[in-house]
């Protein structure tokens, strides 16, 4: 992923050490309404997120999560070219904002990936075999008539 622009980056990483963080998500900017927009917005915010060596391993699976859903939703889509119309559209108090919208999103599906790897909580455990019935013995034999 390219470099992103310092000015940024920095008003990123301000606000993801800021407790604003942990406050309730702010509405979303106008310019997310279209879907395939909104996930270019959230793969540069994962981007800029992966530059805090605390957060690069969440931001990493951020950013292939927003990536793939761009993959289907927009099979054509020059993504490096709508990082950029979306950088230049972006300001840096929109980061806090677009981080407390996509964080969600990939935690969704990160917990329905591990459920779907787990066991259901009801189910029990499979019963054991029961042993195979012991073959009868053979009927003793009659004597013939004389």
């Amino acid at each position: 992923m390219r470099a992103l622009s310092t000015p940024l980056l920095a008003a990123l990483l301000a606000a993801a050490a800021a407790p604003a963080m942990a406050a309730p998500a702010a509405k979303a900017p106008a310019a997310a309404a279209n879907p395939v927009t909104s996930d270019v917005r959230c793969l540069l915010t994962m981007a800029a997120l992966g530059q805090d060596k605390e957060r690069q391993q969440a931001a990493v699976i951020g950013a292939y999560f927003f990536a793939g859903r761009l993959s289907v939703r927009a099979p054509g889509l020059d993504v490096p070219a709508a990082i950029k119309v979306q950088e230049a559209a972006m300001s840096p108090k929109d980061l806090p904002a677009e981080a407390q919208r996509c964080g969600p999103l990939v935690q969704g599906a990160m917990r329905a990936l591990q459920q779907s790897f787990s066991a259901p909580a009801a189910a029990a455990p499979p019963a054991a075999a029961a042993p195979a019935p012991k073959a009868a013995a053979p009927a003793p034999a009659t004597p013939a008539p004389k």
